[in-house]
Protein backbone atom coordinates (compact mmCIF):
# COMPACT_ATOMS: atom_id res chain seq x y z
CA UNK A 1 0.00 0.00 0.00
CA UNK A 2 1.30 3.57 -1.38
CA UNK A 3 1.14 6.67 1.28
CA UNK A 4 -1.23 8.14 -0.55
CA UNK A 5 -3.88 5.25 -0.26
CA UNK A 6 -3.26 4.56 3.95
CA UNK A 7 -3.39 8.71 4.14
CA UNK A 8 -6.42 8.08 2.36
CA UNK A 9 -7.82 5.06 4.67
CA UNK A 10 -6.58 6.82 7.70
CA UNK A 11 -8.48 9.67 6.79
CA UNK A 12 -11.96 7.99 6.15
CA UNK A 13 -11.23 5.86 9.48
CA UNK A 14 -11.48 8.88 10.80
CA UNK A 15 -14.08 10.53 9.30
CA UNK A 16 -16.43 7.05 10.44
CA UNK A 17 -15.10 7.02 13.56
CA UNK A 18 -16.30 10.93 13.95
CA UNK A 19 -19.58 10.24 12.59
CA UNK A 20 -20.03 7.08 14.69
CA UNK A 21 -19.17 9.45 17.68
CA UNK A 22 -21.76 11.59 16.54
CA UNK A 23 -24.39 9.24 16.31
CA UNK A 24 -23.77 7.45 19.82
CA UNK A 25 -23.80 11.41 21.23
CA UNK A 26 -27.65 11.74 19.42
CA UNK A 27 -29.27 8.74 20.40
CA UNK A 28 -27.60 9.30 24.06
CA UNK A 29 -29.80 13.13 23.81
CA UNK A 30 -32.70 11.27 22.17
CA UNK A 31 -33.06 8.85 24.88
CA UNK A 32 -32.53 11.33 27.95
CA UNK A 33 -35.10 13.78 26.64
CA UNK A 34 -37.32 10.03 26.37
CA UNK A 35 -36.37 9.74 30.20
CA UNK A 36 -37.43 13.39 31.03
CA UNK A 37 -40.38 13.32 29.56
CA UNK A 38 -41.12 9.37 31.23
CA UNK A 39 -40.05 10.87 34.90
CA UNK A 40 -42.82 14.16 34.24
CA UNK A 41 -45.62 11.16 33.19
CA UNK A 42 -45.95 12.04 29.60
CA UNK A 43 -44.95 9.37 27.05
CA UNK A 44 -41.38 9.85 25.79
CA UNK A 45 -42.37 9.50 21.98
CA UNK A 46 -43.60 12.85 22.23
CA UNK A 47 -40.10 14.28 22.65
CA UNK A 48 -39.59 12.83 19.24
CA UNK A 49 -41.57 15.74 17.51
CA UNK A 50 -39.91 18.61 16.79
CA UNK A 51 -42.65 21.05 17.86
CA UNK A 52 -44.57 19.11 19.81
CA UNK A 53 -41.98 18.17 22.10
CA UNK A 54 -41.00 21.73 23.16
CA UNK A 55 -45.05 22.30 23.63
CA UNK A 56 -44.26 19.45 26.08
CA UNK A 57 -41.52 20.50 27.85
CA UNK A 58 -43.27 23.67 28.65
CA UNK A 59 -46.30 21.93 30.24
CA UNK A 60 -43.59 19.98 32.05
CA UNK A 61 -41.65 23.09 33.47
CA UNK A 62 -43.55 26.01 33.34
CA UNK A 63 -47.24 26.61 31.78
CA UNK A 64 -48.06 25.54 28.11
CA UNK A 65 -49.40 28.68 27.10
CA UNK A 66 -45.93 30.80 26.87
CA UNK A 67 -45.02 28.06 24.58
CA UNK A 68 -46.99 29.49 22.45
CA UNK A 69 -45.76 33.38 22.79
CA UNK A 70 -42.09 31.80 21.94
CA UNK A 71 -43.64 30.30 19.06
CA UNK A 72 -45.73 33.15 17.58
CA UNK A 73 -42.43 35.47 18.44
CA UNK A 74 -40.33 33.18 16.49
CA UNK A 75 -42.76 33.40 13.75
CA UNK A 76 -42.74 37.32 13.47
CA UNK A 77 -38.76 37.06 13.97
CA UNK A 78 -38.58 34.58 10.99
CA UNK A 79 -40.78 36.61 8.71
CA UNK A 80 -38.66 40.09 9.38
CA UNK A 81 -35.58 38.14 8.88
CA UNK A 82 -36.52 37.38 5.68
CA UNK A 83 -37.93 41.20 5.10
CA UNK A 84 -34.26 42.22 6.00
CA UNK A 85 -32.37 39.58 4.00
CA UNK A 86 -34.94 40.80 1.29
CA UNK A 87 -33.34 44.66 1.72
CA UNK A 88 -30.32 43.81 2.17
CA UNK A 89 -30.12 41.34 -1.19
CA UNK A 90 -31.77 44.93 -2.77
CA UNK A 91 -28.64 46.53 -2.01
CA UNK A 92 -31.13 49.10 0.24
CA UNK A 93 -30.63 50.16 4.07
CA UNK A 94 -32.53 47.82 6.56
CA UNK A 95 -35.15 49.87 8.10
CA UNK A 96 -34.18 50.50 11.62
CA UNK A 97 -37.77 49.21 12.95
CA UNK A 98 -36.99 46.37 11.59
CA UNK A 99 -33.91 45.62 13.00
CA UNK A 100 -35.36 46.46 16.58
CA UNK A 101 -38.19 44.33 16.28
CA UNK A 102 -35.88 41.31 14.84
CA UNK A 103 -33.87 42.18 18.28
CA UNK A 104 -36.59 42.50 20.35
CA UNK A 105 -38.38 39.26 19.65
CA UNK A 106 -34.97 37.59 19.65
CA UNK A 107 -33.83 38.76 22.80
CA UNK A 108 -37.91 37.49 24.04
CA UNK A 109 -37.18 34.47 22.89
CA UNK A 110 -34.33 33.50 24.64
CA UNK A 111 -35.65 35.34 28.11
CA UNK A 112 -38.51 32.77 27.77
CA UNK A 113 -36.50 29.80 27.15
CA UNK A 114 -34.19 31.26 29.56
CA UNK A 115 -36.85 31.35 32.31
CA UNK A 116 -38.17 27.79 31.24
CA UNK A 117 -35.18 25.78 32.06
CA UNK A 118 -34.93 27.30 35.42
CA UNK A 119 -38.18 26.63 35.69
CA UNK A 120 -37.67 22.63 34.52
CA UNK A 121 -34.37 22.32 36.59
CA UNK A 122 -36.73 23.98 39.77
CA UNK A 123 -39.59 21.11 38.88
CA UNK A 124 -36.82 17.97 39.26
CA UNK A 125 -35.34 19.71 42.49
CA UNK A 126 -32.37 21.60 41.33
CA UNK A 127 -31.66 25.42 41.28
CA UNK A 128 -31.03 28.05 39.26
CA UNK A 129 -27.58 27.36 38.26
CA UNK A 130 -28.96 23.51 36.56
CA UNK A 131 -31.38 25.71 34.69
CA UNK A 132 -28.82 28.04 32.90
CA UNK A 133 -26.58 24.72 32.45
CA UNK A 134 -30.06 23.45 30.42
CA UNK A 135 -29.66 26.41 28.57
CA UNK A 136 -26.14 26.70 27.63
CA UNK A 137 -25.48 22.78 27.93
CA UNK A 138 -28.63 21.45 26.74
CA UNK A 139 -27.61 17.76 26.08
CA UNK A 140 -25.13 17.21 29.26
CA UNK A 141 -27.90 18.60 31.54
CA UNK A 142 -30.71 16.44 30.34
CA UNK A 143 -28.80 13.28 30.38
CA UNK A 144 -28.53 14.53 34.14
CA UNK A 145 -32.02 14.86 34.66
CA UNK A 146 -33.54 11.59 32.51
CA UNK A 147 -30.52 9.29 33.09
CA UNK A 148 -29.72 10.22 36.71
CA UNK A 149 -31.50 10.39 39.69
CA UNK A 150 -33.63 12.99 39.41
CA UNK A 151 -36.99 13.10 39.81
CA UNK A 152 -39.97 14.70 39.27
CA UNK A 153 -41.67 17.10 41.72
CA UNK A 154 -44.57 17.82 39.40
CA UNK A 155 -46.86 20.91 38.38
CA UNK A 156 -49.96 21.64 39.50
CA UNK A 157 -51.03 24.76 37.02
CA UNK A 158 -50.79 22.09 34.32
CA UNK A 159 -52.36 18.81 36.06
CA UNK A 160 -48.70 17.45 36.03
CA UNK A 161 -48.38 15.03 40.00
CA UNK A 162 -45.33 14.58 41.57
CA UNK A 163 -44.03 11.53 40.44
CA UNK A 164 -41.60 9.18 41.86
CA UNK A 165 -39.63 6.06 39.45
CA UNK A 166 -38.72 2.86 41.39
CA UNK A 167 -36.33 1.18 39.89
CA UNK A 168 -36.36 -2.36 40.15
Amino acid sequence: MDTNTAAAVGIVGLVMSFFFIVAIWYVLCLVSRWKVFDKAGIAGWKSLIPIYSDFCTFKIAWKSSYFWIAFALGIVSAFVSGNISGYTEAGEAVPMLLSLLSSVCGLAIMAINLIMNISLAARFGHGILFGLGLTFFGPIFYMILGLGSSEYCGNPEEGLPARKILYV
